[in-house]
């Protein structure tokens, strides 16, 4: 009894290196991924990048990117996003080395060519495919090796873009207070200030203040001292503290510009100005004192600046410019 026991024992040994023997010789990783040297987005100053536009330069200069010839101020979240695809690539698998690269779209005509470089030191080199079927990869080349890789992550369309779309579209910005704004549109012109009211004559508790905590809320009034409607008001200081443009406009320059049909002057601890001019086909071009080009606003977001100042309290009288 005690001899069979042993058999099946030295049996069940004999199959499990069989098994391990014949699934290690079938899963055999016959070829080495290459080593990628460790870098740090710091320690990069420039990319360039060459897709079917042509291509694109990006520099860093005193800690701000731009981008392009004419080195416009570069969207930092999209020039961030390909420092971490090249500074963080990791080759999971080889995917071909057969030298066909169509089928992965990184022939000449359709391959992305990043290149990475500190000063006149190339760092890194990628060209950047189409992403594997499970969009959770993409194939890639890295530096001369004329293998194709998976790499992790789906990335291509991190570097398949031109100038306009790199450049940094937050045309205005502020986050002080702001205190006094002036209107100008058609010929009228209205300011309007930030005034807190004195406390309600009727606020008789503590429990009748709680019940209305708005009726001592910051209001907008009229430089002699008449209500504005505050919604309107905020909707304009809110817009304005973070204008994100729709797009530039590249064929003039800010002093191609006159005759407004809207101005708004913001007055904080800063001052801060946008002007709006007539309509064309894609917006409406305007200029900021937030960028040093001229741009384009929606149809949508120019309606959220433009207030009506022919419903303001006035208008025809203290509310009419002097032209």
């Amino acid at each position: 009894m005690r001899g069979k026991k042993e058999l099946a024992v030295l049996f069940f040994i004999m199959t499990v290196l069989l098994f391990y023997i014949f699934s290690e010789k079938g899963g055999k990783t016959h070829y080495q991924l290459p080593e990628i040297a460790k870098l740090q987005e710091a320690d990069i100053s420039e990319l360039r990048i060459r897709n079917r536009g042509g291509e694109i330069i990006i520099t860093k200069d005193g800690g701000q990117w731009y981008v392009g010839t004419e080195k416009y101020p570069a969207d930092k979240a999209l020039v961030g996003a390909m420092l971490q695809d090249i500074t963080g690539i990791t080759l999971t698998a080889l995917a071909s080395e057969s030298g066909s690269y169509a089928i992965y779209e990184l022939d000449e005509d359709r391959r992305i060519d990043a290149e990475a470089y500190q000063g006149n030191s190339l760092m890194r080199k990628l060209a950047i495919g189409k992403p594997a079927p499970s969009f959770r990869h993409t194939f890639v080349m890295v530096g001369d090796d004329p293998r194709v890789f998976h790499a992790e992550g789906n990335f291509r369309g991190d570097f398949d873009r031109q100038v306009q779309d790199l450049r940094e579209r937050e045309v205005l910005a502020f986050s002080d207070e702001i205190t006094e704004i002036t209107l100008k549109k058609g010929g009228k012109e209205m300011k309007i200030v930030r005034a807190e009211p004195p406390p309600s004559a009727d606020r008789t508790s503590k429990e009748d203040t709680e019940e209305r905590p708005r009726s001592g809320a910051t209001q907008w009034k009229t430089a002699d001292g008449r209500p504005v409607n505050g919604e309107e008001v905020d909707q304009i200081v809110n817009t304005l503290s973070r204008l994100i443009c729709d797009g530039f406009i590249e064929d003039r320059t800010k002093d191609d510009f006159h005759s407004p049909l809207f101005t708004a002057t913001l007055k904080g601890s800063g001052t801060y100005s946008i002007s709006l001019f007539e309509k064309e086909d894609k917006g409406y071009p305007a200029v900021s004192s937030g960028s040093d080009y001229p741009f384009l606003i929606s149809e949508w977001k120019a309606s959220k600046i433009m207030m009506d100042l022919s419903s303001m309290p006035g208008e025809g009288k203290e509310g009419e410019s002097p032209h």
